[in-house]
């Protein structure tokens, strides 16, 4: 064959062939022909583009800020999983199409106007309340953000601000859209009221037959089995895949190698900082801390306006050269000199230190091993996904499909919406999460479920056998919980009774303290509440605080509440002054202009979005780089 080419090499046809493999190198780069594109744009809106690398930035920014709710264990897996990524997508296609917009009106944020909002950034003052560069690189370096990346997403924070604010600017509310609602929040009233215990159950007899009967039908359904699902499945776990995968001891070490950085702690100091001007006044707060004074009483007894900003842990690349080392020559509890830089005389006290280290081998090795083996499980859950509809589309059913690539297919004969049999027992060895049990209660029977991605990885596929609706169990069954919410009822009923007999002499022109008197019971004032206002604050059942608002002074209402019936008495009707009506006024203005101003900010997004070409190429931002 090599001969054959050979021979041919100097034919015109081969000639040609090679001179169009030729151009396609000099056309599409041979770096894009061998290697693919190094960073790929991901999303294009109009003139703007964002690669990977920078969505990546995005997508990971939006992790840190997200990890405390999950513990610190929130991963890319989970957060495409749960939408954070195409979340962030979203916002990003939003916040280009803005800038697009911007760029087109001519709206432009200058560096001047970037400079003047960090400078008065209060996260960036000194213990002077001045802005200082250092306290700016630091407080980005803990953020793990460059200055470059965050002056560009201020620049177009700013941008998006500036068309907020303008549109915002035209915005009005009328008087007569805020007046009423003014009204209807700044009203209060205050009431006064009394408990009614619930009467204890020596107070009610046993039910008669009659009486179980007729709760037992009035109420039939709260007595009915729950709907059922026979249920076949089959669970691709990468949890009980990867305890079958073996990891040698080899891997495991190139593993820890290729990781160590990962497994690396630096020395840290935990810092506080006082800056002074001149080197007089650092040199006269050293006299100070070596008579025994702190950090902050010398400083104050230099400058009483000086206190210590606290730099929190600190590793040797985040200081400045010139007081890296001296610094980190100190040990825990130690103040240092006064150490020069170019913003001014640095006085520095070390509250902690860490000595770093390189977590040994032995110490993460099980960490490895299950890291390796559940990726190793991913990989090939994804390769059994695709042999198990190959073989559901072949026509195998569920059970002989599972048994083709060596899965074991489960079943539950009596499955609920809670995961339960029944009999009330949880059924074992279900897929984590709510996505099993709602694809089970969704899918027509005799059918089988789409391949779905579990909670924590993998993915099942099932198929419903059976539905059993819902059937009213026999009285025999259900008996002694019919009895006990039949005698729950009528200590309700024989409550509610008594509180209405005393509304009723409470209408009759008895006041609630002589009727509270006669009755042996408490009365309570409650604060002056609104509409608004949570019935734990009021201590009225909320349903009564909504009847007070419908009531004339002297009238009164019953309403149930946690350990009886509560009736209560209109009090008092408290008018808002002027004062309140004006603040509340404000607050509901500025609360309704800005609600508009987001509708229609969103509107104008929404109609940049329609102006401008957007493309977002979603599955190589997937691809693993």
């Amino acid at each position: 064959m090599l001969q054959a080419l050979r021979n041919q090499a100097s034919s015109w046809l081969i000639k040609a062939l090679l001179g169009l493999l030729i151009l396609s190198f000099a056309v599409w780069g041979i770096n894009d022909v061998f290697l693919g594109e190094r960073d790929p744009v991901i999303i294009t809106v109009g003139d703007v583009q964002m690669t990977r690398s920078q969505v990546n930035d995005e997508i990971r920014d939006e992790m840190n800020r997200l990890q405390p709710l999950f513990g610190g264990r929130l991963n890319r897996a989970e957060a495409d999983r749960m939408g954070i990524t195409d979340q962030v997508v979203e916002n990003l296609v939003n916040r280009a199409a803005v800038n697009q917009g911007a760029a087109d009106l001519g709206i432009v944020i200058s560096d001047r106007m970037v400079a003047r909002r960090i400078q008065s950034d209060p996260a960036f003052r000194n213990s002077r309340g001045e802005f200082d560069r250092t306290v700016f690189a630091q407080v980005l370096s803990r953020a793990s953000m460059n200055e470059g990346f965050y002056v560009a997403n201020l620049k177009r924070d700013l941008t998006a601000s500036f068309i907020n604010r303008a549109i915002g600017a035209a915005v009005t509310v009328p008087a007569a859209v805020v007046d009423p609602l003014v009204r209807f929040r700044a009203e209060r009233r205050l009431a006064r009221s009394v408990l009614v215990p619930t009467v204890p159950e020596s107070a009610v007899g046993e039910p008669t037959d009659a009486e179980i009967q007729a709760y037992y039908k009035a109420n039939s359904q709260r007595f009915m089995t729950p709907p059922l699902r026979d249920v076949s499945w089959t669970h691709l776990d990468p949890e009980t895949l990867s305890a079958e995968i073996r990891v040698g001891e080899d891997r495991l070490k190139q593993a820890y190698e290729d990781r160590k950085e990962e497994f690396t702690t630096r020395d840290r100091r935990e810092l506080d900082q006082v800056v002074f001007r001149t080197e007089a006044a650092a040199a006269e707060a050293t006299k100070q801390v070596a008579a025994g004074k702190s950090l902050a009483e010398a400083a104050a007894a230099v400058d009483k306006n000086l206190k210590p900003v606290s730099l929190g842990w600190i590793e040797r690349k985040d200081m400045l050269p010139e007081l890296a080392e001296p610094v980190f020559a100190l040990n825990k509890g130690d103040v240092s000199k006064p150490l020069k830089s170019a913003l001014g005389w640095h006085i520095i006290a070390v509250k902690d230190a860490e000595v770093g280290r390189v977590r040994p081998f032995d110490e993460i090795k099980d960490q490895l091993r299950k890291d390796i083996a559940t990726r190793e499980a991913t990989d090939t859950i994804l390769t059994l996904t695709n042999k198990l509809e190959d073989a559901l589309a072949a026509g195998a059913g569920l059970d002989e499909a599972a048994r083709q690539i060596n899965l074991r297919a489960r079943r539950a004969e009596a499955l609920d919406a809670r995961g339960n049999d029944a009999t009330g027992a949880a059924v074992e060895n279900l897929p984590k999460g709510g996505a099993f049990l709602r694809t089970a209660f969704e899918t027509p029977e005799g059918q089988d479920s789409a391949l779905t991605e579990a909670q924590g990885g993998g993915f099942f596929i099932l198929r419903v056998n059976k539905v059993t609706p819902p059937q009213l169990q026999p009285l025999d069954a259900v008996r002694d919980e019919v009895v006990k919410a039949t005698r729950a009822e009528a200590r309700a009923k024989a409550t509610e009774a008594r509180a209405r007999a005393i509304l009723e002499k409470i209408t009759s022109g008895t006041t609630i303290d002589a009727v509270a008197k006669t009755e042996k019971l408490t009365v309570r004032t409650s604060p002056p509440f609104t509409r608004l206002t949570h019935d734990a604050e009021s201590g009225l059942p909320a349903s009564l605080m909504d009847q007070m608002f419908a009531l004339k002074p002297g009238e009164g209402a019953v309403a149930e509440g946690n350990d009886g019936h509560v009736v209560a008495v209109l009090a008092e009707i408290k008018t808002p002054s002027e004062k309140e009506k004006t603040e509340t006024a404000n607050s509901l203005r500025d609360e309704m202009r800005q609600g508009i101003t987001g509708d229609l900010f969103q509107q104008f997004v929404a109609s940049l979005r329609g102006r401008y070409d957007v493309s977002v190429r979603t599955g190589l931002l997937r691809e693993r780089q």
